[in-house]
């Protein structure tokens, strides 16, 4: 028996037949990796949480020096970027992954949330711009987004 049938819940007690089985094997794919800069542990935790529950592979980090080490020999499909880090900002660091990572979706995002947030943030490359606190539905949104600004 494999290690993914022992993790598996069972629901009755009486034994399942092996369509039953294959059928909960099933696993989905991985939606894509997502790199999370973001200087506070707790909501990079929780991103972490929540990107994963959502099937995407997150990359965490705590600053602009450490997400430029970390996507440096990996594939990066999607960023959600700070704006406001230590160090480094994340402005810089959103127009650094554009250049690198032209078909990725960059999401910058800030407890500043204000119109010229966005249009700075948009100017040097994100896709979109999200106030903090997060809202998940928002974020899941984004996610699904394609690439399609003129960057």
């Amino acid at each position: 028996m494999s290690i993914v049938n022992e993790e598996l819940p069972i629901a009755t007690g009486h034994a399942r037949s092996k369509t039953q089985d294959e059928d909960s094997l099933k696993l989905e794919p991985v939606r894509g990796t997502v790199l999370i800069v973001e200087d506070d542990p707790a909501h990079r935790e929780l991103l972490v949480e929540l990107l994963t529950q959502w099937g995407y592979a997150p990359l965490p980090v705590g600053s602009a020096e450490e997400a430029e080490f970390a996507v440096r020999n990996k594939r990066m499909d999607a960023a959600i970027v700070d704006v406001f880090l230590p160090g480094r900002s994340g402005t810089n660091l959103m127009a650094r992954l554009r250049e690198k990572f032209p078909q990725a979706v960059l999401i910058g995002v800030s407890a500043m949330s204000d119109a010229s947030m966005a249009r700075k943030c948009k100017g040097l490359g994100a896709d979109l711009f999200i106030g903090k606190p997060l809202a998940p539905e928002k974020l899941a949104q984004a996610l699904q987004s394609r690439h399609t600004s003129w960057h």
